[in-house]
């Protein structure tokens, strides 16, 4: 039975990361920053049987930062790397977002290419170490992206926003900027961190997966709805009454929290090497909503009435991104957005109704 390393196991890609390689007969290993979580992960009904058969295994490593890997990797084929600071303050860019996402990123790798049984690495990244959003996304209508291309941001220019207090982006404030600006140098150390360590000997494989917005039902620990993390929350704020107001659509494309988990597994048993941009397609929050009143037609009412049918990526338009390569490469397939929606809805009332809000 082969062993994946899964850093951050709490989170909501991730948990879905754990049922993946599970259900493929995978043992598990997830990290935690500390033992509290430990029994809210053990209690999700989704792993029980690979609990019991002794598939799952959990370490506390500490900190991402500064984790302790050398007993939870020792052994695995395979480190899926999904813990990653998400902060979108914007007070400071280096210490904040810079160092926590360089050090996470390097100290999981790093203790990958001691570990001589390591065939595959899979990091998760997001599309915002590809696009450029300094400018709103219906000026971009046109615009083609794909695994080449990369986000503008220098430390140069995050540090200047840090210190004049300056931005000239009307769309975001700079703090979503300093994340993205992070993540993308996390990325480039991933990639300098393997070349480093081809040069010593190692030959473990690796694929960055360049998420866009993830939506679906969530089987991680939660104590709120509301307060759930930002794939729970910006869609969960759809179904609080017809009168409440529906946010722009600024990061037009979405995937499947399931169908991302899938990209990450395949990328491990294809030992897979570069990026991938993990897209099902545009989307925009109003359609959400519209789609929602038609697969739950007896609640209809409590869900965002907006301006129904307008939809900004279709009026005034986007940018396209490029998915060619997950589905040729990975063998990808994105499900359809009414089973993303209805799924993601189903359980968000599942779980109204054991209390959370």
């Amino acid at each position: 039975m082969p062993t994946v390393l899964l850093t951050g196991i709490t989170g909501f890609l991730a948990a879905h990361v754990a049922e993946t390689f599970l259900r493929n007969g995978w043992t598990v290993r997830g990290t935690l920053r500390s033992s509290s979580k430990e029994k809210d992960v053990l209690s999700i009904p989704e792993y029980q049987p690979y609990i019991k058969n002794g598939q799952l295994e959990l370490y506390v490593t500490g900190s991402l930062e500064n984790g302790d890997y050398e007993k939870a990797i020792k052994g695995v084929d395979a480190v899926v790397h999904t813990a990653s600071p998400v902060e979108f303050g914007d007070d400071d860019f280096k210490e904040s977002h810079l160092a926590p996402a360089l050090n996470g990123t390097t100290s999981v790798l790093q203790a990958a290419s001691k570990e001589k049984t390591v065939k595959s690495v899979v990091v998760t990244g997001t599309y915002g170490s590809i696009g450029d959003h300094r400018h709103h996304p219906h000026t971009q209508k046109g615009l083609i992206l794909d695994e080449n291309d990369w986000n503008p941001y220098t430390i140069e220019q995050m540090d200047k926003i840090v210190e004049t207090k300056e931005n000239d982006n009307p769309t975001f404030p700079p703090g979503v900027l300093f994340y993205m600006a992070s993540k993308k140098y996390a990325e480039l150390a991933a990639w300098e961190t393997q070349k480093k360590a081809q040069e010593q000997g190692s030959n473990w494989s690796l694929a960055v997966i360049n998420c866009v917005m993830i939506f679906g039902p969530p089987i991680q620990p939660l104590t709120s709805l509301s307060q759930g993390g930002m794939s729970t929350e910006v869609i969960y704020a759809l179904a609080k009454g017809k009168d409440q107001p529906i946010q722009p659509t600024l990061f037009t494309h979405y995937v499947d929290v399931r169908d991302a988990a899938e990209a990450h597994y395949q990328a491990v048993v294809r030992q897979a090497q570069g990026r991938f941009v993990t897209s099902a397609g545009p989307y925009d929050y109003q359609e959400f909503a519209d789609r929602a009143r038609e697969i739950f037609p007896d609640q209809k009412d409590r869900f965002s009435l907006g301006t129904p049918g307008q939809y900004a990526y279709i009026d005034p338009g986007t940018y396209t991104l490029k998915n060619d390569k997950i589905k040729q490469e990975l063998g990808v397939q994105f499900r359809p957005k009414e089973e993303t929606i209805k799924d993601a809805f189903t359980r968000f009332f599942e779980l109204e109704k054991k209390g959370l809000n």
